[in-house]
């Protein structure tokens, strides 16, 4: 778009013409050289009105690429946060694994000890293979998770992403909210308002003649010509002569391109406050939720599992019951982490703002508690995830083509 600005403000090519002249009929021996050049020059105004919209849409372009680049940070942040989350699933899901396993060689020892804890082994064991089904719906994830982030990263799908580690932030930090002035996508439709009051500056102007300058000269073909050699110089216009049907729908036009985009400022304006006001109330909830989980639920849940691994060793306690409160506390870890994901993903939702962010929520909208649900469950991560509609490119701004230009010899290369 830069390298179009100047072309737009330069003349029309001059036409340049050479051949014979004055050739009679019957007679192939011409009698004149003719060499002639015309040159058309725009109104005053219509040049620079031309090269002020190109330069705005050049503008729009630039921020339509830092409007884009924000999209990618956003959606190149939720993948990597993603494929953390999916390891720390596998993680746990391992480690529940191994406690299942040590869970059901204790209760076959002590049912082959002539005690009854059979089916609490057999339980045990179902358990286990839902966890080794859970564990490989992870690994496909993880699978297309590589592959996604590789595709960012313009690698081949199967490249090594390395290993993943996230820092988090401090919980108590806080962000200032972003200020409308610098929001790439505001500033791409101030170029675009710019540029339709350009167009609308060069259709008013369309109103107004251009204007061609030709000059000629004739030179005999033969020196003892008694004709001598010649010259001429002529000025034209190209007359306007169906304005009424060009520049009057040009003019109303460009009025009208100019009312939408400032209903579209306007509207785009309320839509990043509202995106601003959306993100800053999904960070507060997502820090409250952090909170819950440090200072109430895990401090809870790691006392009750402290309680039923010393109840199942004095076997005052099912093994169900104590594989079901362990699955539980590691649930809530991973929750712990998801919660803490959302944060992150909110301050990068702040920060790099846009109208229609892609959006992604790991955390459940509340912690998981005793008495629900089986022993497998959250592993895969909570329902409230979403994806969003992906990455997508930015509007293309600079509908409007302007004034038809006009052809550069404007009809007058056969003038004599």
């Amino acid at each position: 778009m830069q390298r179009r600005v100047k072309p737009a403000a330069t003349l029309d090519d001059p036409f340049v013409a050479v051949g014979v002249d004055e050739i009679p009929f019957g007679d192939q021996r011409w009698q004149l050289y003719r060499y002639q050049v015309s040159q058309s020059f725009p109104f005053p105004g219509k040049l620079r009105a031309r090269e002020a919209a190109a330069e705005q849409r050049a503008n729009a372009s630039t921020y339509d690429v830092a409007t884009q680049r924000r999209e990618f940070t956003v959606v190149a942040t939720q993948q990597f946060y993603r494929a953390y989350y999916n390891t720390q699933a596998d993680l746990l899901n391992r480690q529940l694994q191994e406690l299942v396993r040590a869970s059901m060689q204790s209760a076959r020892a002590r049912y082959e000890a002539g005690g009854g804890e059979h089916h609490d082994w057999l339980l045990a064991k179902i358990e286990l293979a839902t966890l080794a089904v859970e564990q490989q719906k992870l690994e496909r994830e993880r699978v297309w998770l590589r592959a996604a982030i590789n595709e960012l990263r313009g690698q081949s799908p199967d490249a090594d992403i390395g290993t993943l580690a996230a820092v988090f932030s401090e919980s108590g930090a806080d962000d200032a909210d972003p200020s409308l002035d610098e929001q790439p996508e505001l500033a791409a439709l101030d170029a675009q308002a710019a540029q339709a009051e350009d167009e609308y500056k060069l259709a008013k102007l369309g109103y107004y003649p251009d204007f061609v300058v030709q000059a000629m000269a004739m030179q005999p073909r033969d020196a003892m010509d008694e004709e001598e050699s010649n010259w001429g110089l002529m000025v034209g216009v190209n007359v306007p002569l169906y304005s009424w049907r060009k520049q009057s729908n040009l003019v109303a036009a460009a009025r009208h391109e100019q009312h939408a985009v400032e209903m579209d400022k306007l509207y785009l304006r309320n839509r990043l406050r509202t995106e601003i006001v959306d993100a800053r109330q999904a960070m507060t909830s997502a820090r409250q939720m952090v909170l819950l989980y440090e200072r109430d639920v895990m401090p809870s849940t790691r006392s009750a599992l402290a309680n039923a691994q010393s109840a199942y060793q004095a076997r005052r306690m099912e093994l169900a019951k104590y594989l079901s409160i362990s699955r539980i506390h590691k649930t809530q870890q991973l929750e712990l982490v998801a919660a803490r994901i959302d944060v992150e993903l909110a301050r990068t939702r702040l920060k790099e703002l846009l109208s229609s962010p892609p959006l992604l929520q790991l955390a459940p909208s509340r912690p998981t508690v005793f008495g629900g649900g089986d022993m497998g469950a959250g592993m895969q991560g909570s329902d409230a995830v979403s994806m969003g509609r992906g990455m997508s490119a930015p509007k293309k701004t600079g509908k409007s083509t302007g004034t038809p230009k006009t052809d550069g010899d404007s009809g007058m290369g056969g003038m004599q």
